[in-house]
């Protein structure tokens, strides 16, 4: 359901590299031609890292340690530089202030979580690692959550800024639970003593 839900926003996402000023949604373009370079390599990154993301999680892959590391890295590459190019374009994001502060803690809940994660590999510590990878693909999820949650709030609230200014939070604040309730009871069973 992951990839089948990443692969049309990975999409939409390039999309604005092909097409360019078209692909923008009206109410949000005066904020991307404010830092256009922002837009544009926040849709590249934060595609590569939206696509890329599931496949670290599949058992086949993990055990191709070449090419888990391959793609791993390009993850990572690719989410650090999403959530930087996220955090230089909150101060322009359409909505004010609640938009400017949900928009701008993703961006830096991002690098905190890919930071941890790379953190983590580097010190051997495989579980600890896995566990942050989870964490930072649910946060970059946002980009699907987001255009999932979108519609449904516009309608909710009869109008594009209120909407938006909601999403801003919603898009993402939730996503790392889901994680944590299924690696609660990983961690309790690899914390339980062994006979």
């Amino acid at each position: 359901m992951v990839v089948v839900l990443a692969i049309p926003i990975a999409g939409y996402a390039f999309r604005y590299l092909v097409v360019g000023e078209r692909a923008f949604v009206p109410d949000l373009a005066p904020a991307f031609r404010a830092r256009p370079w922002g837009i544009y390599s926040h849709a590249l990154f934060g595609g590569i890292a939206v696509l890329l993301g599931p496949f670290q999680f599949r058992r086949d892959l993990l055990r191709r340690r070449t090419l888990h590391r391959a793609i791993g890295l390009t993850f990572l590459a690719s989410a650090a530089l999403t959530g930087a190019a996220g955090l230089v374009m909150a101060p322009d994001a359409f909505g004010g202030p609640v938009s400017k502060f949900g928009f701008g803690f993703l961006g830096v809940a991002v690098i905190v979580a890919v930071g941890s994660g790379y953190r983590r590999i580097r010190a051997r510590d495989v579980a600890g690692h896995r566990e942050w990878m989870i964490r930072s693909y649910a946060l970059i999820f946002a980009a699907v959550t987001l255009r999932l949650e979108l519609p449904f709030l516009i309608v909710a609230f009869g109008d594009f800024l209120p909407a938006y200014r909601v999403v801003a939070w919603t898009c993402w604040t939730p996503n790392p639970l889901a994680p944590e309730l299924d690696l609660r009871p990983t961690r309790a069973s690899a914390d339980a003593p062994h006979p």
